[in-house]
């Protein structure tokens, strides 16, 4: 992957936009709440007049004026390609509407409602040039006066990808070759990019004289995004003059032609791309919607609306599947289409009705699954690359179901993903990764193996943990977020003033779930790089918070970064901790339950009991002693008695004097099961334990109720006390 994953623009924390979404060119009503205290008989107010005043008190700096206008104005309810017609009645208000909403983006009490006015305009604009019969009166103006030219090429290259249907079926008419020759002017000089996938969609099923004038104007167009296209017309297309075209095409975008590269492998470098999400393949950036393009002989080329999120996998997908059709057995197609269809799942909006993945196709995890531990391999080691947890956390999954200790090494030598996990700075990738090896039950030895059993066991107490780390100058800003992170469950190491004197107290955790900055813009950046620099923090999502222009300044350099969010001084703690929840979910999932604790800690006592059983030489259990023994006083319940029963498999002495002080120190059902451990224990390794444990376990044999007599019973044969221990006790004395 090229890029980061996910959210790829630094968001703001304020309330969401009033103005509604743009679908397929069709703007959507604006509808809000009466104005306080605004008597609901009165009647509606002139929109140019609100406007004006609104503009006017904030450029007197009167902003409660300014926002009980704005907020009026929104009231009533105009659509936004009538606010649009407000808005450019006058040049002059034009331009001063502009300059309102970047000073109202600097106000508290009036940056939410500011936006909302700029995005009912911006969507106003969007709607009236996607229009389709806007754009049609546009094409049909290409071939009138200059002035009539110009405008008609200006509103064409507004719509964008819009405009391409109606441009190609002037091409596919052939009805008139000097609007043909405009046309093509216009979809090299406007739309430029914005032509090429629709173009490359409709071309392998063009007629060969209409294909053959698209591959002459996507190679004027110096995009590579159409050079997979140019390269199958090139051996595929259906006469000379179709594939001599896409020679010179290709020799026009990048110098020469070359054919070497396997037609697949260029489908899946360019999936590739659009998995990485790059600002290049994005059409339409910030918008909830893209586009995807489809071409039918008799119905010509139309778009199919998909969300933004998941509007790259898709296009991969596509690629991915188109590689594989040309080859088999391109083992990386194959992963980069499991590693789509993961991201696709993970970033799909619930109950979304995906256009490009429909109902009838079975979950991704089934796909993985099938495809086998190689493929779920290569999928794990993209994710560590990109630092992409939600992912890594997909691919475990599949391999934990499909793969053996023999499967993990195949075709990885000694790097192993699944290994290389075991360091990824995600505690629950650490644990998964871990699970998923100890079940593999592994037979030979392997770098990294001495890390499986302390995950496991560090799991069993540390699971629903969670730790934050507090870089701030000032030591009142540091208490105010430390404490607004504790309420909401963190355990916050010490807050400081740089990252580097915070590196002990991290190395001490077993990892940092948050790291919050609250410094200069330049400290902050530096911050955030050493974050990724360093082992420890490379995956922890960090909220930095700075100045207006140090936001500003920091939203490009972070725009592809999905671990972190920039958001300027002065927001409220409940904006920051609102701010800290959506980043730490969408970069890592949701917090550990109590219940996924448990889980966890079942989940790994299993494995451990499992591999003590199978006796692994590779995974040696009695290195979680330890740990075991800590969590045997720490937790309770079923996890206790779990604990317990992997305890007593490991033939330690401090285990077995442990294991009796907790049966010892318990009482009722708890202490016999406890007690019955124990037997366990002994049968296995003998006696192993202080005489003050005898003396305490004859009592019990004494004075307990016939279960808990019996159990203490069976225990001291067990242990083959010597036999005056037993004669006391058959005379009481």
């Amino acid at each position: 992957m090229l890029s980061m994953r996910k959210d790829r623009w630094i968001r703001p924390l304020r309330p969401l936009c009033v103005a509604g979404v743009l679908a397929m060119g069709l703007g959507a009503s604006v509808t809000t709440a009466p104005v306080l205290g605004q008597d609901s008989e009165e009647a509606p107010r002139d929109p140019a007049l609100l406007l004006k005043d609104y503009i006017h008190y904030i450029t007197v700096a009167q902003f409660d004026l300014a926002a009980a206008n704005a907020q009026a104005l929104l009231n009533l309810g105009i659509t936004p390609v009538e606010f649009v017609d407000v808005v450019e009645s006058d040049p002059r208000l034009e331009a001063r509407f502009d300059e309102a909403y970047r000073r109202s983006q600097r106000r508290t009490e009036l940056e939410s409602l500011g936006a909302s006015l700029f995005e009912l305009y911006d969507d106003g604009r969007k709607a009236r040039a996607r229009d389709p019969q806007e754009i049609r009166r546009n094409i049909d103006l290409l071939t009138q006066n200059r002035r009539a030219q110009l405008l008609a090429r200006d509103r064409i290259a507004a719509a964008g990808e819009y405009a391409v249907p109606h441009l190609l079926g002037v091409l596919t008419a052939q009805r008139n070759p000097l609007l043909e020759n405009e046309v093509q002017e216009v979809m090299v000089s406007k739309l430029g990019p914005n032509a090429v996938a629709p173009l490359c969609a409709a071309l392998p099923q063009l007629p060969p004289e209409v294909g053959e004038s698209v591959i002459r104007v996507l190679g004027r167009i110096p995009y590579r995004m159409s050079l997979p296209y140019l390269y199958e017309a090139s051996v595929a297309g259906e006469t000379a003059a179709v594939r001599e075209a896409a020679v010179a095409a290709i020799r026009n975008i990048e110098g020469t032609y070359d054919n070497g590269t396997p037609l697949g492998a260029r489908y899946r470098e360019l999936g590739e791309n659009y998995y990485g999400e790059p600002p290049s393949l994005t059409r339409f950036a910030g918008e909830d919607f893209q586009l995807l393009w489809e071409y039918r002989p008799d119905t010509g080329l139309y778009p199919v609306a998909i969300r933004t999120e998941v509007y790259h996998e898709a296009r991969a997908m596509e690629l991915a599947e188109k590689s594989l059709e040309l080859d088999g057995s391109d083992r990386w197609a194959l992963a980069l289409w499991l590693a789509s269809n993961f991201s696709r799942e993970l970033d799909q909006p619930e109950g979304y009705e995906n256009p490009a993945y429909g109902p009838e196709r079975r979950d991704a995890m089934y796909y993985a699954v099938a495809a086998g531990a190689p493929s779920s391999q290569e999928v794990l080691r993209r994710a560590i690359q990109d630092r992409d947890t939600r992912l890594a956390r997909k691919a475990i999954e599949a391999l934990s179901r499909s793969a053996s200790g023999v499967d993990l090494a195949e075709g990885f030598g000694s790097q192993i993903p699944l290994v290389e996990a075991l360091y990824y700075p995600d505690r629950r990738v650490q644990y998964e990764a871990a699970l998923a090896l100890g079940s593999a039950n592994p037979v030979s030895g392997f770098d990294g193996a001495d890390r499986v059993v302390p995950l496991l066991s560090s799991a069993i107490r540390e699971a629903g943990t969670r730790y934050a780390v507090v870089v701030a100058d000032d030591l009142e800003e540091q208490q105010r977020i430390r404490t607004l992170l504790e309420s909401r469950g963190y355990e916050v190491l010490p807050p400081v003033k740089t990252l580097r004197d915070a590196e002990e107290s991290i190395s001490e955790v077993a990892g940092v779930d948050l790291m919050i900055g609250r410094t200069t813009p330049d400290r902050l950046q530096d911050m955030i790089e050493s974050a990724r620099q360093s082992n420890r923090l490379a995956a922890t999502p960090v909220l930095g918070i700075t100045s207006f222009n140090g936001v500003n300044r920091m939203s490009s350099t972070y725009a592809g970064d999905p671990l972190t969010r920039v958001v300027r001084e002065g927001v409220s703690l409940q904006e920051i901790g609102e701010g800290a929840r959506q980043l730490v979910e969408e970069a890592a999932g949701s917090p550990v339950t109590e219940a996924e604790a448990e889980a966890y800690a079942i989940a790994c006592l299993n494995v451990l009991r499992e591999l003590s059983v199978s006796r692994n030489g590779v995974l040696e259990v009695a290195d979680a002693a330890p740990s075991l023994i800590s969590a045997l006083s720490e937790t309770t319940g079923e996890v206790r008695i779990e604990v317990a029963d992997v305890l007593s498999r490991i033939g330690q002495q401090r285990v077995q004097i442990a294991l009796m002080d907790a049966a010892l120190s318990s009482v009722d059902e708890e202490q016999v099961v406890l007690l019955e451990k124990m037997i366990s224990s002994a049968k296995r390794f003998g006696n192993l334990l202080e005489s003050r444990h005898v003396e305490e376990l004859m009592d019990i044999a004494d004075y307990g109720d016939d279960r808990e007599a019996t159990v203490a019973a069976a225990l001291i044969g067990a242990l083959n006390l010597p036999r005056d221990e037993l004669v006391s006790l058959i005379l009481n004395q």
